[in-house]
């Protein structure tokens, strides 16, 4: 896109997306957005193609044509081929004119991607060559119908005929446009990021098809016209610790993610807010991560991760940074999906699961970003929302996650349910100075084996140090000292992913005990 652009998108690029907790529709503007919003924040009416990788691949081939931008879906029946440009955009009007074809099947798919996390997800609208409009989003494995195919008087929807279709990302919420004239409100929690732009052609059969479009329009919304009904999620702030000397510390430029690991994938802990200073830990072998000190009741080895890229470092002496080897990925829990109409949570972002609703619970694992589940009920506090498990992870059907983590719908019937006693608490056996350990992350439960299968003896608080006597075959289970009066053979099995290791390389190697 134009310079202009350029300088006004990246302004946005950092942003944190609002989310909606309840489904509550939010009327659009009167009118045609075009008009009402005035002169575009930034516009590509292809004179070139400074903005585009052109493609002639399989599925199909992009060029620029006569100041169009034009594609060709090869035939390849049933799949969406899309191409993005490298904006960032979280809240806005995108619009741009679409030429039909002059011949193509009547469910010929064409039109707009956006809020693409990366290439291969997104959120699609556009039309068909029946002059339906309809709007999807793909996830990288599913593609989710959410809105039509629906036919609408405001289409034009004749062989070379030109439309200008428009979408509003607005939070959760999407206004579809046709020719400047609304069609239909759409919500959705799955990407709310800032995210790519694009186009995309999906052929519905073996035949090609060509299609043009031009003047492709961005206008960035700051919540004039279309004002969200919530704000971001709620995460906790986070002191950062700082160093007690001079050593290597990092300083946050925005409001800052602090993660248990370095990735995504990774559970939020909390936020450091902008201008927040901490100590440097070290890095991940990528660089791309900063490993800093946290205080002990936030992770139990006092180590959180933060992006390289929203942080400024200070090593005024030019200390050595140590590479620190990532932790294990949280295990995934596969909730079922919700029923037809029943209250269900869509995840903002990686979320933790918990056996109850506060964080003195243990884990049981974390369902990823964009993931729905259904809602069987919200915590006497109102903070928390209890989700369905499988019986074989939670004996009671159920797991607890943070209200600020999810997007609801349909959750004002959600009973209160009163909070389950917390697990037995034990002691066990600390580790002699420099002999084997392991460090909580998080509240654990100790286990008469390595699974949900086997009982559990208790659990111990975050922070807990405990004697390792062993490890598991497959790696995921410390075996750690007990008293005997808590088990006979003085053996307990905690998760290696919730826990810090020291002095660990040569521990023996524990079969695990027949299953009860």
């Amino acid at each position: 896109m134009k310079k202009a652009l350029i300088i006004t998108i990246m302004l946005f690029t950092i942003i944190l997306s609002a989310c909606r907790s309840e489904s509550t529709p939010v009327p659009p503007v009167s009118g045609d957005p075009a008009e009402v919003l005035g002169e575009p924040s930034g516009k590509d009416e292809f004179g070139n193609d400074n903005n585009w990788t052109l493609f002639d691949a399989q599925c199909f081939k992009s060029e620029i044509k006569g100041g169009k931008y034009v594609m060709t879906a090869k035939g390849l029946q049933g799949r969406a081929c899309w191409e993005v440009t490298w904006p960032l955009l979280e809240n806005f009007y995108l619009e741009s004119e679409v030429k039909l074809p002059d011949s193509c099947d009547p469910q010929d798919y064409f039109g707009m991607l956006f809020r693409a996390p990366d290439n291969n997800r997104g959120y699609l609208y556009g039309l068909n060559c029946s002059g339906q409009f309809a709007m999807a989003v793909w996830d990288g494995q599913t593609m989710t119908l959410l809105a039509g195919p629906t036919s609408d008087t405001a289409i034009n929807f004749k062989p070379n005929e030109t439309n200008r279709i428009g979408v509003v990302a607005s939070g959760s919420d999407y206004y579809l446009y046709a020719n400047g004239e609304f069609l239909q409100q759409v919500q959705d929690a799955r990407f709310l990021s800032p995210g790519k732009i694009g186009y995309f052609v999906r052929a519905a059969t073996p035949n090609s098809f060509t299609v043009e479009f031009d003047n492709l329009n961005v206008w960035i919304l700051e919540d004039d016209f279309y004002p969200k009904e919530s704000t971001r999620p709620r995460f906790p702030d986070i002191s950062l610790r700082p160093p007690q000397e001079t050593g290597p510390t990092v300083t946050s430029t925005v409001n800052l993610n602090v993660r248990s690991g370095p990735g995504m994938q990774f559970p939020i802990l909390g936020i450091a807010p902008e201008n927040t200073t901490g100590e440097v830990l070290g890095i991940s072998p990528d660089s791309r991560w900063y490993a800093v000190k946290v205080p002990v009741s936030v992770s139990g080895n006092e180590t959180g991760w933060v992006s390289a890229s929203y942080v400024t470092l200070s090593n005024p002496r030019g200390a050595t940074i140590a590479t620190i080897l990532p932790p294990l990925l949280p295990p995934i829990v596969n909730a079922p999906p919700p029923a037809a109409g029943a209250p269900s949570a869509t995840m903002l972002e990686t979320t933790t699961i918990r056996s109850g609703p506060t964080l003195e619970f243990p884990v049981f694992g974390v369902s990823p970003t964009g993931a729905q589940v259904e809602i069987s009920g919200k915590s006497e506090d109102g903070e928390w929302w209890a989700i369905k498990l499988p019986s074989s992870l939670a004996a009671d059907g159920m797991g607890w996650v943070f209200g600020a983590y999810v997007s609801t719908q349909n959750s004002g019937s959600a009973p209160v349910i009163k909070t389950p006693a917390l697990p037995k608490k034990i002691t066990a056996a600390a580790p002699g100075s420099g002999a084997p350990a392991a460090i909580t992350i998080e509240p654990v439960n100790v286990r008469s084996g390595p699974g949900n299968a086997f009982p559990s003896y208790g659990t111990v608080p975050i922070g807990s140090i405990l004697a390792v006597v062993g490890v598991s075959t497959d790696g995921e289970y410390w075996i750690v000292n007990l008293p005997s009066d808590i088990a006979s053979d003085n053996r307990g099995w905690v998760p290696a992913r919730y826990c810090k290791s020291e002095n660990t390389n040569n521990v023996p190697v524990v079969a695990p005990p027949a299953a009860p």
